[in-house]
């Protein structure tokens, strides 16, 4: 069984060219007595993270990008030869981004052009709508679609959100893209990311990083798809975590100061910082979450004991991953009725993910990722 962490971590993920610009490492330490966050440093590359993980004996390290991608075209994936798992998929990634990232970037950019144009609406339904950049016509109205358009004017059906996506999109619909956000250029007549720091591109090269910190720290967890051991990654969302406290210097002051006569210590370099830079602020406020989580603080969010083997088991949990803090109810066995005749199966029960009420309602899921 591993051991009690007793180092908390949170890294805002950065994926832009290096030396990247706001990607802070937020550190505290919890000794029993006290919680003492004394460290927020600026980052300029991601090997920097690399090195930093590995030195650490004992902690549990939150970073905010996607750690996997939706059930669909992780199927995809199989299809085109890419099979075996999240741990097969790290590895594709690491090796195809290792020697050249925008090289890399680029074929994976071309699998999700590929899995987009797999599944597209009609060309019946495509010719009802104008065609994105068509001219206006006469009477000033825009024109509608050729008889046959492109596929990348075509409304793609292909999923591209994951099960905690969607739960997370809810509460908060703009503050969640889609991993496979991509955008068609009729200049280089290819797909591209949205922008240079997309969630897509923070996901594939965030995706590279885990399983280089796997070959540098071979014990290191990457949760849900391992257990928690000693030193765990796992992904977490920082907006659900900034309800513990407002936003402007007086309500952080008196919130700093109240947590202080708790037993948390924040420096005043660490209050400064956050004050003054939005970022710094969500990711301190992520460590605060995931402290009181796993002290039993904060129960409004679940600490990484208390999800159990059926959450491992699960085949959604397995190839689409989860974020920290969000609660997993056992889905209900199927049940028999017996009939005059014969015992008819009947259809397991909806169940519901424990979520914060800050986050959103109670949601209905079933036990795997939607197709």
């Amino acid at each position: 069984m591993a051991k009690v962490n007793k180092k908390f971590v949170t890294v805002s993920w950065r994926s832009g060219r290096e030396p990247v610009d706001d990607m802070f490492w937020c550190e505290a330490e919890y000794d029993g007595a006290w919680t003492n966050i004394t460290t927020v440093d600026r980052l300029r590359s991601r090997r920097e993270v690399v090195e930093r993980v590995t030195e650490l004996d004992q902690a549990l390290i939150g970073f905010d990008f996607a750690f996997s991608f939706p059930k669909p075209f992780i199927e995809f994936l199989a299809a085109e030869g890419i099979s075996g798992g999240w741990q097969t998929i790290a590895k594709k990634l690491r090796e195809d981004l290792k020697k050249n990232t925008d090289d890399g970037v680029r074929l994976w950019i071309e699998l999700m052009g590929k899995y987009r144009e797999s599944s597209l609406e009609p060309i019946e339904e495509a010719n009802n709508y104008p065609r994105r950049g068509a001219p206006p016509s006469r009477d000033g109205r825009r024109s509608f679609g050729r008889e046959i358009p492109a596929p990348y004017e075509r409304r793609s059906l292909a999923e591209r959100f994951r099960r905690i996506d969607m739960i997370l999109k809810r509460k908060d619909p703009e503050g969640i893209a889609s991993v496979l956000g991509i955008r068609y250029n009729k200049l280089t007549t290819r797909y591209e990311f949205t922008d240079s720091d997309s969630r897509g591109r923070a996901t594939l090269l965030g995706i590279a990083m885990l399983e280089q910190l796997r070959e540098a720290k071979p014990d290191v967890a990457i949760w849900p798809f391992m257990k928690p051991a000693a030193v765990t990654a796992v992904e977490i969302f920082p907006k659900m975590f900034t309800r513990l406290a407002g936003s402007d210097p007086e309500s952080l002051k008196k919130f700093f100061d109240v947590e202080e006569d708790n037993g948390l210590f924040v420096s005043r370099e660490v209050r400064e910082l956050v004050y003054a830079n939005p970022k710094a602020h969500d990711l301190v406020f992520a460590l605060l979450g995931i402290i009181k989580a796993e002290r039993r603080e904060d129960k409004m969010f679940r600490p990484l004991r208390d999800y159990r083997d059926y959450f491992y088991d699960t085949d959604g949990i397995k190839a689409e991953g989860w974020a920290y803090g969000i609660g997993f109810k056992e889905p209900e066995k199927k049940k028999e009725h017996v009939e005059v005749t014969a015992a008819l199966p009947i259809e397991p029960s909806e169940t519901s993910i424990d979520i914060p009420k800050e986050i959103m309602a109670e949601v209905p899921v079933e036990e795997s990722s939607p197709s």
